[in-house]
């Protein structure tokens, strides 16, 4: 069943898009299973600016591995490719269940429940209990318990209300893709992925098979706001920017957008003023190298989410199997995971325990709750993690 959901990643998380096809690397296969420490790990030469990352114990919150629907207490549930997490204003935690085409909720003790979706896959509106998704990829939540998710296959963001009544806020509802500006479902995506809210309620899509940055606001009115419609990696003003497959976003305090890339392996910044740039990451490498800017390296990043406590960003290195941290200086650390000895390949796990010695299977959706715990969705393992801060 594990193979299943493996497959789902190289497959879905490179969004079933012919142009995208390459991204997926027989380099995926390790081979060499010798681990280091991290300080084995190409030194950073600006270390001494960095913010010394907090140390983790990870532990599994739920899933047992296997691939399934089940609810139940801690591993007596199950997932199918879980690839979105969000944080509600409760504490509880609202999951994307990709293969099962539903959206899961885990309670703070850990009971999870199916909060949405039949199991079926389709795009009907209607109550949690009778509504259907097809491939729902990213969450997110605002500030009073709405959610929103990026309904990958059907092109189009949903939103399921306090009375869990789940609506199409914006894009086709018959799951036709494009790229078209408009309000409701006048608008088009195509294979939309991350999402994130920022405090005035405006929903950011990384709009993946468009190689674009989609802003939807309250109302459902659609806008593009980044990238063109040629790929690539220029940076510049937002009217001549380009992307290749972005996947995952998130927003801070102050309006700035950090888009993560799995074809230009890297981190884009986007400004509230209407500037793109590189944040970190050359591009051109696909390797667990620790460093600051071009000099680090990603293989397919795709969660991101903003530590608020202390202004860094949360990046799952999904083909890497690690999670990292990067600063806003573009100082990029790994934080949990590890690689092999002198080849700077990561190591795929399951196992729990310190960061240094815990292990991941192409981890993807991250989200932090208000006490500093970091949620990661393991969506290879079928499981979700938690890494609880330890006093230092």
């Amino acid at each position: 069943m594990r193979t299943t959901s493996v497959l789902v990643i190289l497959g879905g998380i490179l969004g079933v898009v012919a142009a995208q096809a390459s991204c997926a690397s027989t380099t995926c296969e390790r081979t060499e299973t010798c681990p280091s420490p991290f300080s084995e790990q190409v030194p950073d030469t600006d270390a001494s600016d960095a913010q010394a990352p907090t140390s983790y114990m990870v532990s599994t919150l739920a899933g047992n591995g296997d691939a399934g629907a089940d609810n139940g207490v801690g591993s007596a549930a199950t997932f199918s490719a879980p690839t979105g997490i969000a944080v509600g204003p409760d504490g509880s935690l609202y999951v994307a269940d990709t293969n099962n085409s539903k959206i899961r909720k885990i309670d703070v003790d850990g009971t999870v429940t199916t909060y949405a979706g039949t199991g079926t896959r389709g795009s009907t509106d209607g109550s949690c209990t009778t509504a259907t998704f097809s491939s729902p990829w990213y969450i997110a939540v605002d500030a009073v318990g709405n959610i929103y998710v990026t309904d990958r296959l059907n092109n189009n963001i949903r939103k399921i209300s306090l009375a869990c009544q789940v609506s199409t806020l914006a894009g086709s509802v018959v799951g036709n893709s494009g790229a078209s500006d408009g309000t409701g479902t006048m608008a088009t995506f195509k294979a939309p992925q991350g999402l994130t809210l920022d405090a005035s309620g405006n929903i950011y899509v990384a709009d993946s098979a468009n190689n674009k940055i989609r802003k939807v606001t309250p109302g459902g009115k659609v806008t593009t706001i980044a990238g063109t419609d040629v790929k690539g990696n220029i940076d510049g003003p937002v009217s001549s920017a380009t992307f290749f497959f972005p996947v995952g976003i998130a927003v801070d305090a102050a309006g700035t957008l950090y888009v993560t890339e799995i074809d230009n392996n890297d981190v884009r910044k986007i400004t509230a003023n209407g500037q793109v740039s590189t944040l970190a990451g050359p591009g051109t490498v696909r390797a667990v190298i620790d460093g600051t800017g071009a000099n680090a390296a990603f293989y397919n990043p795709s969660g991101i989410a903003v530590d608020t406590r202390s202004n860094l960003l949360l990046v799952t290195d999904a083909y890497n199997h690690v999670v990292r941290q990067v600063t806003s200086d573009g100082d990029v650390t790994t934080i949990a995971g590890q690689r092999e000895a002198y080849t700077n390949k990561g190591v795929p796990g399951a196992a729990d325990g310190p960061v240094n010695t815990a292990t991941f299977n192409y981890p993807n959706g991250v989200a932090m709750d208000s006490h500093g715990v970091i949620y990661v969705v393991d969506t290879g393992n079928n499981k979700i993690r938690k890494f609880t801060p330890v006093p230092q």
